[in-house]
């Protein structure tokens, strides 16, 4: 049996904020939702970086062709360019200087479920 997702997503800003800070992404073997830290400076620009890195990576992530470990490694090293791409961006716009993100995504890849959660990635740009 292989497992896909079938999901909508709907975002809204609440009651309090001005604007909306969160970005996700759903695929038939992926979703995931990043959100930007209310208050600092680009949230919103951190969690769609979260989210288009994830984007780029998805035929990786999905390649049932990976074993556990290198799965292991994937999902760090997915960390790894998230936090880098947030570095590289807030350095070409120093206003972004603090931004960062959440991002939690769960991939199925064949009968495996995998799951990725970073609870902040920040970069003060220096």
């Amino acid at each position: 049996m292989r497992l896909q997702f079938n999901a909508i997503a709907q975002s809204d800003i609440g009651l309090v904020r001005d604007g909306n800070e969160d970005s996700a992404l759903i695929s038939a073997n992926l979703i995931a939702v990043a959100d930007g830290m209310g208050g600092h400076a680009g949230g919103e620009v951190a969690s769609a970086i979260a989210i288009n890195t994830l984007q780029q990576l998805l035929p990786v992530i999905t390649d049932p062709a990976i074993d556990l470990d290198s799965r292991a490694d994937l999902f760090l090293n997915i960390s790894y360019e998230v936090d880098a791409e947030i570095l590289r961006v807030s350095k070409e716009r120093p206003e972004l200087s603090g931004m960062g993100t959440t991002l939690t995504a769960l991939s199925l890849t064949g009968n495996q479920v995998d799951l990725l959660h970073i609870g902040t990635a920040i970069v003060t740009g220096k």
